[in-house]
């Protein structure tokens, strides 16, 4: 494999050429193997009030890095007074995440006040038997056989969004994408047009992320408890939106139409008990849903079109795919699996760019994780930021390389070697639905646009509760 240009910028470190070069040789040195568990765990000292809070405040992704380059895969941090573990081993990773899921809940950046505002008791933010009695309800909604009904509406809204494009005009990327992303998921959950609430939403998205970002500043984080222009406007767009969500969940209960949108599903699923969910329980899934449909795979996209920006050995290997299997043609999900090189270029910016790049975990009771004992009250950090770049499990890791994903060699990647929907009980419960959406809108925009960067254009991944592009990115439109 040649070797390509991957040309993130955060904090003034360059992932592809000098800085995350050296992060590499570091790692194959420092973290092939744990400390023996009998030995004290070394990590970075911090302060004697906030401990390591307010490092990982100013730069989190290249705080984690110089843990994992400093300590090994198995690292002890503190902020305040919570203890938490680094963990940066595959298999103690699929322990937390799979083996022992059972002894882990989500930690408290999962309970603060903003997100039990945004996703209510559903299922990125709820615990035990009230999650597994809520994914078992939905999970029929994501079915292949339903999801397929679904790539004419993804295809349509892609169409109608490069329909207005012009050649040769820049475009904020990351901006079109969401409002293509929002269009397609408001349609699927709801047959419903984007109303006025969810633009107000989406519009400030950017407040909701700043707000998320703060819990890892003590003193912006207390700032934030007071009324300010920020928490009005997060808490009128909240209002908003559940008034327009509630609005049809009391429409469509009282017509008993199946409009063949996961609302219809949801509201016709069943506990064993005969019962269904309360107009609160469908508020708070459809919340989830949407919010997590419309801002991961806008992500995964755009920072797919700013990879490809920079890559144009991969560009001409899409489009030799892309002719061959369609012609100029509109996709559909027929033609998913001959679209193969066009889901390695998907899979190859998760790796690099993955939209959820860290998870966390917080232990119920005592238990053993990679020969350590962790105690109740404890958490674990695991991050796919730092696992999708470990040069021990991808070859030249810091470039833009889908091909990589026809090799033989991957398949033989541990389990959470990669793991960009994270894992176990709790892995994303629309991975299939927002693979099939980022595939078939890569296929319909390159088909009729090429996106180009500048000459030296970078753009800085901000790590706020996905991986947001900071400041957008602003691409050239080239018609073909």
């Amino acid at each position: 494999m040649s070797t390509r240009q991957c040309a993130p910028t955060y904090g003034g470190t360059s992932y592809a050429r000098v800085d995350h070069g050296n992060f590499q040789s570091h790692v194959t040195g420092t973290l092939n193997t744990h400390a023996p568990a009998s030995s004290p765990l070394a990590g970075p000292k911090g302060s004697w009030l906030t401990g390591n809070l307010t490092d990982f405040g100013q730069d989190p992704l290249g705080f984690l890095e110089k843990c994992v380059r400093d300590y090994g895969d198995f690292v002890p941090v503190r902020f305040l007074h919570q203890k938490i573990y680094l963990l940066n081993d595959p298999a103690d990773i699929e322990d937390v995440l799979t083996t022992q899921a059972r002894n882990f809940r989500k930690t408290l950046g999962y309970r603060t006040p903003v997100m039990r505002r945004i996703f209510g008791a559903g299922l990125v933010t709820s615990e035990g038997e009230h999650w597994v009695r809520q994914r078992r309800l939905a999970q029929p909604a994501f079915h292949r056989d339903r999801i397929a009904t679904y790539a004419k509406t993804i295809v349509g809204f892609t169409e109608e969004m490069i329909a207005i494009w012009k050649d040769g005009e820049t475009r904020d990327i990351h901006h079109e994408m969401m409002q293509m992303t929002v269009r397609v998921v408001t349609k699927t959950l709801f047959n419903s047009a984007v109303s006025p609430e969810l633009n107000e939403v989406i519009a400030s998205s950017s407040v909701v992320m700043e707000r998320f970002t703060t819990q890892w500043k003590w003193y912006r984080a207390l700032f934030g408890l007071l009324p300010s222009v920020m928490s009005w406007r997060f808490s009128r767009g909240m209002r908003r939106l559940d008034n327009f969500i509630y609005g049809l969940i009391r429409e469509r209960r009282a017509s008993g139409e199946d409009a063949g949108d996961l609302l219809s599903m949801l509201l016709q699923a069943r506990h064993e008990d005969g019962s269904g969910m309360s107009d609160e329980q469908l508020r708070d899934e459809l919340t989830t849903l949407m919010v997590a449909g419309m801002d991961t795979t806008a992500l995964a996209l755009s920072w797919t079109f700013y990879l490809l920006s920079q890559n144009p050995d991969s560009v001409a290997l899409l489009h030799e795919e892309l002719k061959r299997v369609l012609g100029g043609r509109a996709p559909g999900f027929a033609d998913l699996p001959q679209l193969s090189y066009t889901e390695m270029v998907i899979k190859e910016t998760m790796r690099l760019y993955p939209s959820v790049w860290i998870i966390a975990r917080e232990a119920l009771q005592d238990c053993d994780v990679g020969g350590r004992t962790i105690k109740a009250g404890e958490s674990l950090f695991m991050s796919q930021w730092l696992k999708h770049r470990d040069p021990r499990y991808f070859k030249n890791a810091g470039s833009f390389l889908p091909e990589r994903w026809r090799e033989e060699e991957m398949k033989q990647l541990p389990k959470y070697a990669y793991f960009p929907f994270g894992g176990g009980p709790r892995v994303c419960i629309g991975n299939s639905f927002a693979m099939m959406e980022a595939v078939l809108a890569l296929a319909t925009i390159s088909q009729r646009y090429r996106l180009i960067a500048p000459p030296g254009y970078q753009v800085a991944p901000w790590p706020a509760i996905t991986l947001y592009p900071k400041g957008g990115i602003l691409l050239k439109t080239v018609s073909r």
